[in-house]
């Protein structure tokens, strides 16, 4: 019990160290800046992959579209030539 109710104090003065003094001022501002930068990596992140998936997603319509011309190529050739 005396664990815990020392834990207690320890975390409201933490608490109150953070919001009432200038180093937890400059804490904050530390805190602030890790996750913007956190969220421009994560953005940077997933616009990359987006990139990524629609230039993969180009490839794959660029061969089927490939594939499917030299069918109908085939086929074409096949019936003028009378096979």
């Amino acid at each position: 019990m005396i664990v815990g109710i020392l834990a207690g104090a320890a975390a409201v003065a933490a608490v109150g160290l953070l919001l009432n003094s200038e180093k937890g001022t400059e804490i904050r501002e530390e805190i602030s800046d890790y996750f913007a930068d956190l969220i421009k990596s994560v953005k940077s992140k997933v616009q990359s992959t987006a990139d990524d998936a629609i230039s993969h997603k180009d490839n794959i319509v660029k061969n089927a579209r490939s594939i499917i011309k030299n069918k109908v190529d085939n086929v074409s050739d096949a019936a003028l030539s009378g096979n």
